[in-house]
């Protein structure tokens, strides 16, 4: 019965993020533009664990209260993953969702995904961790604030926005909902697993099945979510531009790597958690797609002014 709800609720997470877009790239865009509501209701959607949980019984998982320090990995790893997501025009989730959508190409960024996962321990020694003590409550001091700022910021914006940020906090709902019953959904952890047993051989502890259909839920429900989807037959594949998103999506796995996780993760599983890694991830990686971001704008100004 578990297993059919967690599938269901991947089905609906999936419905809530292609319905509003849901995509740290589109976030940092918003938040140079001046306009942060959209960043902080993200930000904010792993902390809906906490609200949740005094009605479950439950008490805190143990595989969520994994918290490190906040090392010069997770700032690295970060920035790396910012700048992959920002050539990508894409995050982890919003990968999946353009995906659904009829944008196949973005297979080779998770293709590029795995080989980024793969190619830090071959390219680096062993990466130790610093792991600090568990948490049992929420720190109140940081998460009223939080979660009050997110409430004046959907008051005092305009009809339309507040219907996206609700739907972004019906997803941060349905998310947390879903690392209650089922912690290691999330695409990056499922990615950074398949990656682990390839480079160890270790056919021994594959993923179980009951991931993949999370993930095939997911995928459903942001076929079902989106506005428009592009026919198979109308796709056409461009060298360029699968060479493109193969080369972000290997920087992204890098950063990820190194980060102990892409910012799906970061955002709903670690942060919650008070982890300072997971805050110097999350905000190196806001650091890193804004300087994608300016990147591609030099980029396209250069090649414009070429063309004239």
């Amino acid at each position: 019965m578990q297993s059919i709800l967690t599938i269901f609720l991947a089905m609906m997470l999936g419905y809530l993020a292609q319905r509003t877009g849901l995509c740290m790239v589109r976030a940092v865009h918003e938040l140079i533009a001046r306009r942060p509501a959209f960043l902080l209701a993200i930000l904010c959607c792993g902390f809906w664990y906490w609200l949740i949980v005094p009605f479950t019984g439950k008490e805190w998982i143990p595989f969520l209260a994994n918290r490190f320090d906040g090392t010069i990995h997770f700032l690295v790893g970060g920035m790396l993953f910012g700048l992959g997501a920002s050539l990508n025009k894409g995050c982890s989730i919003s990968t999946i969702s353009k995906l659904a959508s009829g944008h196949y190409y973005m297979l080779a960024t998770v293709v590029g995904w795995i080989i980024g996962w793969l190619l830090l321990p071959s390219l680096t020694p062993a990466v130790s961790y610093r792991p600090l003590e568990p948490i049992y409550s929420p720190i109140l001091p940081v998460l009223i604030p939080l979660m009050l700022v997110l409430f004046f910021t959907i008051i005092k914006t305009t009809p339309d926005r507040r219907k996206l940020l609700i739907g972004v906090i019906f997803f941060g709902i349905t998310a947390s909902i879903l690392t209650l019953l089922e912690p290691q959904w999330s695409p990056s952890q499922l990615l950074k697993d398949i990656s682990y047993n390839v480079y160890h051989q270790d056919i021994d502890n594959w993923p179980e099945l009951e991931r993949y259909a999370l993930i095939a839920g997911l995928v459903a429900g942001m076929g079902l979510g989106a506005r428009s989807r592009l026919p198979l037959r109308d796709f056409e594949f461009r060298f360029k531009q699968l060479f493109f998103h193969l080369f972000a999506g290997t920087v992204m796995g890098l950063g990820a790597s190194l980060a102990l996780g892409g910012n799906d993760s970061q955002l709903l599983i670690t942060l919650p958690t008070f982890s300072p890694a997971g805050g110097v991830a999350v905000l190196f990686m806001i650091i890193g797609i804004a300087t994608g971001l300016e990147i591609r704008k030099a980029y396209h100004r250069m090649a414009n002014k070429d063309k004239a």
